[in-house]
């Protein structure tokens, strides 16, 4: 593989646009950032020219993606032995083909949906946009479910929050109940009529509330308006049983998370 530079950026994007629902996040990113930032490295394979393989570095993270079900993972465990991040993200099969060789991660494996249904409900003066004060209060409330906070440190997800708020590639909404964060939903990547929604939780002693229905429906509205098309991943069943009520599947993908280790989802 080779570090791919700016000139190869367009191409970088046709490439995944061929595939979308399976890479979200490193499309956005590269559309976001360019191929290559203080956070953020690009890495392509070819063959006759033809790109075959990519692998972004987000913080402590890879994004893998082929269009290929027999991609040349053994280039991506290359790149680990020289930058070993916490998760590695990507297709499920790519995933799979993976877990058997990386013994110090656990492999976990969920659903992408397309958020094509939701509810009007007008304006509503309990959801709050939130600002840069409030994203350690954000982290703390996502690090404090097991499942939701297990890829982050509180540091690394208050540092990535508050990129994403500063940058506007990125928004966080929030209900404030006697002065606290009670619940969050946000678009952890964002950019033209695209967004991936996530880090959507509610307070344990509020979840008998009708506060995930406000938030989730609000923040629906507002991307609708602007006429993005939102996604969201889920890796629970329970969640799964859900969303395949109200929105539609639209891929499958998997992450290998370091037994030890915390990244960004």
């Amino acid at each position: 593989m080779r570090e791919a530079g700016e000139q190869d950026k367009e191409r970088l994007l046709e490439y995944l646009r061929k595939g979308l629902h399976d890479c979200l996040y490193f499309y956005i990113d590269v559309m976001n950032y360019g191929i290559a930032s203080e956070n953020m490295k690009v890495w392509i394979e070819e063959e006759q020219g033809e790109i075959v393989l990519a692998v972004m570095k987000y913080y402590d993270s890879f994004q893998v993606y082929s269009h290929s079900s027999q991609c040349k993972t053994e280039q991506v465990l290359e790149l680990l032995h020289q930058y070993p991040v916490a998760m590695i993200s990507a297709r499920k099969d790519i995933i799979q083909q993976m877990e058997g060789k990386l013994v110090d991660y656990k492999a976990e494996y969920g659903v992408v949906y397309l958020m094509d249904k939701y509810r009007k409900i007008g304006e509503n003066k309990k959801v709050q946009l939130a600002v840069q004060e409030d994203v350690k209060e954000i982290a703390e409330l996502i690090c404090s479910d097991e499942e939701l906070g297990e890829p982050y440190t509180v540091e690394s997800l208050t540092s990535q929050l508050a990129e994403r708020i500063r940058t506007q590639t990125g928004r966080s909404y929030i209900i404030r109940e006697n002065g606290e964060i009670v619940a969050h939903s946000a678009t952890y990547a964002e950019a033209e009529g695209i967004a991936v929604v996530s880090g959507t939780i509610v307070k344990a002693e509020y979840r008998n509330t009708n506060c995930y229905m406000i938030l989730a429906n609000y923040m629906m509205q507002e991307l609708v308006k602007e006429e993005k098309s939102a996604y969201t991943f889920s890796l629970s069943a329970k969640m799964q049983d859900y969303l395949d009520k109200v929105h539609t599947r639209c891929g499958e993908y998997g992450r290998l998370v370091m037994k030890t280790g915390k990244s960004r989802t």
